[in-house]
């Protein structure tokens, strides 16, 4: 599977927030058709620039590039973002994180972090980790999720979805995702509502919140 043209579009265009620019992103890295299809959604804004008059940059930007070469080098990367296998596009996208920390999900090895929250849009980046073989409980998508498969791979009623691919799914979708049996399995993803637990589960979740 593969970003929407709407997605696309945004990402193009400069609209779309920032975890969905850091999905797409990493996503084109490995992704011939969509990063076909992202310049041509580039191109008319990329003409429309080139048309311009030249004129030179006011002084303040550069000034401000030069303060920026003269900075300090940035802050060693945390140990927890270095774990992640981030593609080159989404690692570029990624703004400066503060320490992040793995919060543990109801499947046996199951772990997740916030990334970050995006002020514009209220979405929120989340990478997460599973081992080979393990069954995430039924959920319910209280709004629209897209993700990008890093590594390994997972199985639900909707397919197979292996390293590379993007996903997208609708608000009011129940799914249970299945991991591969012989990989572990990292994600990306993108939440406007947090997802719901079925069952007895989500009764905790609803006492806990």
């Amino acid at each position: 599977m593969h970003p929407s043209e709407e997605i696309l579009l945004a990402v193009a265009s400069g609209q779309a927030d920032i975890p969905h620019r850091v999905l797409v992103e990493g996503h084109l890295d490995g992704c011939a058709p969509c990063r076909a299809a992202f310049g041509e959604l580039s191109a008319p804004g990329g003409a429309f620039l080139f048309s311009l008059r030249a004129e030179p940059p006011p002084k303040r930007l550069w000034e401000s590039l030069q303060a920026r070469i003269a900075a300090p080098p940035p802050e060693p990367e945390c140990a927890l973002l270095a774990e992640i296998p981030l593609p080159a596009g989404a690692r570029r996208e990624l703004p400066a994180l503060g320490e992040l920390r793995w919060r543990y999900l109801p499947a046996r090895g199951a772990r997740y972090a916030t990334l970050l929250r995006d002020p514009w849009s209220g979405s929120a980046l989340y990478a997460a980790h599973m081992p080979a073989r393990r069954v995430f409980p039924e959920h319910i998508h209280q709004g629209p999720e897209d993700l990008l498969v890093l590594t390994g791979g997972y199985e639900d009623h909707f397919g197979a979805f292996e390293a590379g691919t993007f996903v997208s799914y609708a608000t009011g979708t129940k799914h249970r995702p299945v991991t591969e049996p012989d990989e572990e399995c990292w994600i990306l993803f993108r939440l406007e509502k947090p997802n719901l637990y079925t069952g007895w589960r989500g009764w905790l979740q609803r006492l806990a919140t």
